[in-house]
Order: structure tokens, then C-alpha cells, then sequence
């Protein structure tokens, strides 16, 4: 099958922009959302996440907490 034989990594500008997306979404992930501060959790909000600081974190990172939170799957 075609899809089974990708060869897009052996294109240099294809890796180049992949490089460069990697660059800017580190960037972006290690300042806080809300305040610049050095982020060290995500935030989701509707379908969107965001980095986020010890602060502007109600769970501080505790996915256990937030599973507990949660009532149904749907939510």
C-alpha cells in the first residue's frame, strides 16, 4: 500500500519545517500561559491545552486528582 511506504523524512525541507515547529512549540510549552513563569503542568480549557505554572495549576500536576475529580468520561 502507498501509505505504508512513507518516505517524507528523506525530504530536507519536510524534516527542516518539522525541526523548526519542534523549535517553536518548545518555546512556547516552557512559559506559563497566564503569566510567563517557567511552566511545569498542562491546563486544558474546552478542547485547547495549555502550559501552565505551580500557580495557575489547580491540581499541581496530579492527574490522579483530576481523574477523582472526574465524574463520567463524558465530562
Amino acid at each position: 500500500m502507498p501509505s505504508q511506504n512513507t518516505q517524507w523524512y528523506k525530504d530536507v525541507r519536510l524534516v527542516q519545517l518539522l525541526d523548526d515547529m519542534r523549535q517553536k512549540n518548545l518555546a512556547f510549552m516552557a512559559k506559563c500561559y497566564f503569566c510567563d513563569q517557567k511552566s511545569e503542568g498542562i491546563k486544558a480549557i474546552g478542547y485547547q491545552l495549555f502550559p501552565v505554572c505551580p500557580n495557575h495549576d489547580p491540581l499541581n500536576g496530579d492527574i490522579n486528582a483530576m481523574l477523582e475529580s472526574q465524574t463520567s468520561f463524558e465530562e
